[in-house]
């Protein structure tokens, strides 16, 4: 008999799952020597395809600071693609200003379908967004109409986001975590009216950050709700999910992460961390979700990706993704996140990591 005192953490009740349907996760930061124990937690949290995101600040295996480590850290993302052609997407980091971009150029030529840009996190800011050295680096991403996934501050930054896409209208970008914007809808409806086609993926984030943005979007429910109905093809899931090192209960972390992102989504009750009151740190409680009906819960979770993501995803992996033709499984019921494998927050978010000092 399952324990009432443990809930699902895509549901409403001990046992439920999430319903089925195609799943692309866009944002998942993938570290060295994870990809296989990243593949199985995929198929237990039933997400199909995930956008893995080269993460050289978070790599415990790369000692360079900040992003000096690109190189390594792509290597890993690209490894790992080709690999599982039909499960992961590689998107590249680059250290804007110093990456050459004919390296990007060969990457992309290599298999690379993307790049995660950090350069918008406050501790990974070193100049301008727009700053004329980045300029050569957004022609070619413009030019060739690549993906990009961009993490900036709005609240500090908005200024150069907005100078940005005024001088690159044609970039292809999705805004990371409702681009900054969880705890202030009105930013975001803002910045969706002053960027008519920019994206943003819906991911939570980590500890303190995660559960304070969620917190929120619980409060607003209605707003983002009327947001996401207004303007459905703009919004794609992403759960932020970073992998860790810490063995065996990592795994049962991460698929707990990944499937709390999820069911903020599509489920109407699921469990995730709240801040306490006080001097009361993190606790697991429960949240109300959006429960998304069709044909919102699809286009969010897949069918946004697929366009934005365009010809990286072939006809092939599409395929794969409808008949089960994979190596590893999908379409399992999704597992319910018991308090032990929500027992700490993930220990590497990276909404506030700190680059290894110069």
């Amino acid at each position: 008999m399952d324990d009432p005192a443990v809930s699902a953490a895509s549901g409403t009740s001990a046992g439920s799952v999430v319903s089925g349907g195609e799943t692309i996760d866009v944002h998942v930061h993938l570290t060295a020597g994870h990809t296989e124990t990243l593949l199985e937690t995929l198929d237990e949290a039933g997400v199909d395809r995930a956008v893995v995101l080269a993460t050289p600040h978070l790599d415990p295996t790369i000692s360079e600071p900040g992003m000096s480590g690109y190189r390594r850290a792509n290597a890993t993302v690209m490894a790992a693609a080709a690999a599982f052609p039909e499960r992961l997407v590689a998107f590249l980091a680059v250290d804007l200003g110093v990456t050459d971009p004919a390296y990007v150029a060969e990457q992309l030529d290599a298999g690379a379908c993307g790049v995660k840009l950090y350069q918008g996190h406050r501790a990974l800011h070193e100049r301008p967004l727009d700053d004329p050295l980045h300029h050569p680096m957004f022609r070619l991403l413009e030019r060739r109409r690549v993906p990009v996934l961009l993490h900036v501050n709005t609240v500090r930054f908005r200024d150069e986001l907005d100078r940005l896409l005024a001088r690159f209208p044609g970039l292809n970008v999705v805004c990371a975590h409702m681009c900054g914007s969880r705890t202030d809808l009105d930013r975001l409806a803002s910045i969706m009216a002053d960027h008519p086609t920019l994206l943003f993926d819906t991911s939570l984030g980590s500890g303190v950050h995660g559960a304070t943005g969620l917190a929120n979007l619980e409060a607003h429910r209605d707003q983002i709700l009327a947001m996401i109905a207004r303007a459905p093809e703009r919004f794609l899931f992403g759960s932020d999910l970073v992998t860790s090192g810490r063995a065996p209960e990592a795994k049962d972390e991460w698929r707990a992460h990944v499937t709390a992102n999820r069911s903020f989504l599509t489920e109407s009750r699921f469990r995730f961390w709240r801040q306490g009151a006080g001097s009361i740190g993190m606790t697991i409680e429960d949240y109300r979700g959006l429960a998304l009906d069709e044909p919102l819960r699809s286009r969010l979770l897949a069918t946004n990706a697929r366009r934005w993501l365009g010809a990286c995803l072939s006809p092939r992996a599409g395929a794969a993704a409808t008949t089960g033709s994979r190596s590893h499984r999908r379409g399992l019921p999704t597992h319910r996140a018991t308090t032990r494998e929500l027992r700490s927050p993930p220990p590497h978010p990276h909404h506030v990591a700190l680059p290894r000092p110069r």
